[in-house]
């Protein structure tokens, strides 16, 4: 077991190396991965960050981290995460920019960790709040396992502020170590030293695979949709109801600092625009809602809603749906 600095020491001449040639570290192994990873702690979204940064292969962004919004920068902790396997020499094959896609790579390739009892490994990827429907609110990589047992993560799209705007978001926050205590590692575990005001939830734990497994090949899996529905309400809202509708999901999502209730239907494998819709009542007060031909979500749709009831739905194609008055107070 190596220690983070231990790790560094033994890795960092091959890290900086590649950095120094431009070129890819083609290692394919997780230490490598740990290590590259590491080298990139305090780097931004790259040339389209609000304090702009080149990182430590020679790039501009992580993957789409500057683009990946339709042109904007976009939400990229599974960018970096992306793009440190790809530039280990790891598979990526079914990876997205969503972060429920390292849990779909794990299951299709036999490499998911969700046993209690699983020792993360440096080069592994940890998956934050995982709602069984390819979406994921965080992903992390883990640089090192100490001596102590705790672990320590690198977090790529870190502290980007309060801000709801996703673009705003990516272009403040930066690469941050994040260590998690020994006793708060295991799946199923909130760490308290994970953006303890959202409180993430520990899903799973990813190895890298350096191929197809699993007899399934995610080339040819369905579309991941990279979005979910807190990032789409933006910070300091949490998921208090929903209804699937069959290839679609309909969420409910709560802020008790603002008040505000909010309500986005996602897609499940999006592919081409469909009809989607999203609906938000207060009982006594405003109705908003959002409807479109659209590839992946249609809202959010935010109510200033405290102590009342609310009425909320969506759809997906033909499908549609629409709650009583509930969640009252």
């Amino acid at each position: 077991m190596f220690g983070l600095i231990g790790l560094l020491g033994l890795l960092g001449a091959e890290v900086a190396s590649a950095a120094t040639a431009g070129t890819r570290v083609m290692a394919a192994t997780g230490a490598g991965a740990a290590s590259l990873a590491a080298a990139n702690i305090g780097k931004s979204a790259g040339s389209c960050a609000v304090q702009p940064s080149v990182n430590s292969l020679g790039g501009s962004a992580f993957d789409g981290s500057c683009t990946g919004a339709n042109g904007k920068p976009e939400y990229w902790c599974a960018d970096f995460a992306m793009w440190v396997w790809q530039n280990t020499g790891f598979y990526s094959g079914g990876l997205t920019a969503g972060a429920g896609s390292f849990y779909v790579y794990g299951q299709a390739n036999g490499t998911l960790h969700t046993s209690v009892s699983y020792v993360p490994q440096p080069g592994d990827a940890v998956v934050y709040d995982y709602n069984g429907k390819n979406y994921a609110d965080h992903v992390a990589i883990v640089t090192a396992l100490n001596s102590d047992g705790s672990v320590v993560t690198v977090n790529g799209d870190w502290n980007g502020g309060t801000s709801t705007s996703e673009s705003v978001f990516a272009t403040l926050s930066s690469v941050v170590s994040v260590t998690i205590p020994a006793s708060q590692r295991m799946v199923g575990t909130i760490p308290s030293t994970v953006d303890p005001g959202d409180h993430y939830q520990i899903s799973a734990y990813i190895t890298p695979a350096t191929g197809p497994g699993s007899g399934i090949s995610p080339p040819h899996a369905p579309a991941i949709n990279p979005y979910s529905a807190a990032a789409l309400c933006g910070t300091g809202y949490g998921v208090i109801d929903s209804h699937d509708l069959g290839n679609a999901m309909i969420y409910l999502l709560y802020n008790g600092a603002n008040g505000d209730n909010c309500v986005t239907t996602l897609a499940d494998s999006p592919g081409n625009a469909v009809p989607i819709s999203a609906t938000l009542s207060v009982q006594g007060g405003p109705t908003g809602g959002d409807s479109g031909n659209y590839v992946n979500y249609a809202g959010p749709v935010t109510e200033y809603a405290p102590g009342s009831c609310v009425k909320w739905g969506g759809s997906y194609q033909a499908t549609s749906w629409t709650s009583a008055w509930s969640h009252c107070g």
